[in-house]
């Protein structure tokens, strides 16, 4: 972390908030993407969740909102030919790793990656960060420029960041797999909301909640003031016997 700044350490701090109150059904959404484009530095932003086994595209979100290249065929062909994706899938490394930590740019070109995907889409470095430790099914979001490599700085703050976004995925899909329906008013809580309002209901005071999520008193009044006008409740009292009555 040392080679990130006191700036950097402030970007990430609005990002991870932006990033808790846009999740909600989907635990990534475009303006997420868009988000985290801008803290890093690059052209475009993507989070894909691969089925590597039955070779299926579970989930794709990009920054600029589009939808997966299509090309499914040439996909999967290529795919564990990708030095990133080798480098994956042989050392189980899904930490923040640049493609010029894996190969040169001289190898490189000389692979079928870079004349049948890199080059066609004028994509000449990409940057991969993984939210899970299995090969079979990964959630990699796939950082990539036109210009210019990712910098040291780049990956720490990949780093940084995607711990918060693992926990993101986590909790979006616990609400999923949840055996417990919920209420209508709580389907319409986001993520961070439904996160506080269990902290609240656990007894925990706003600077307590605050200090475990990582951001200020001051935005956790906000959530709950939000929470309070969801649920049809005045105060935490309140929402805390909401949440305790179902």
């Amino acid at each position: 972390m040392n080679d990130l700044s006191s700036r950097d350490f402030r970007a990430a701090l609005e990002f991870v908030e932006v990033a808790w109150g846009q999740a909600g059904p989907q635990a990534f959404t475009p303006t997420t993407l868009e988000a985290l484009a801008g803290v890093i530095g690059c052209d475009e932003v993507a989070y894909c969740e691969l089925d590597r086994v039955g070779q299926r595209v579970l989930e794709y979100v990009a920054s600029d909102g589009g939808a997966a290249d299509g090309d499914d065929l040439l996909f999967w062909s290529i795919v564990d030919e990708h030095p990133l994706c080798q480098h994956q899938q042989a050392y189980a490394d899904f930490s923040a790793t640049r493609l010029s930590d894996v190969i040169s740019q001289d190898r490189l070109a000389r692979t079928r990656v870079y004349s049948e995907w890199f080059r066609p889409a004028g994509v000449v470095a990409e940057m991969d960060s993984g939210i899970t430790r299995t090969r079979a099914r990964t959630r990699n979001f796939v950082f990539s420029r036109t210009t210019g490599d990712f910098s040291v700085r780049d990956r720490a703050m990949l780093d940084l960041l995607t711990p918060h976004l693992a926990r993101i995925h986590e909790s979006t899909e616990l609400r999923r797999s949840s055996s417990v329906t919920p209420s209508a008013n709580l389907e319409y809580l986001t993520t961070r909301e439904a996160e506080i309002l269990e902290l609240v209901a656990a007894g925990l005071t706003n600077a307590a909640i605050a200090e475990r999520l990582w951001i200020s008193p001051g935005t956790v009044k906000k959530h709950l003031d939000s929470v309070y006008s969801k649920l049809g409740v005045a105060n935490r009292t309140a929402a805390a016997a909401y949440v305790a009555r179902r």
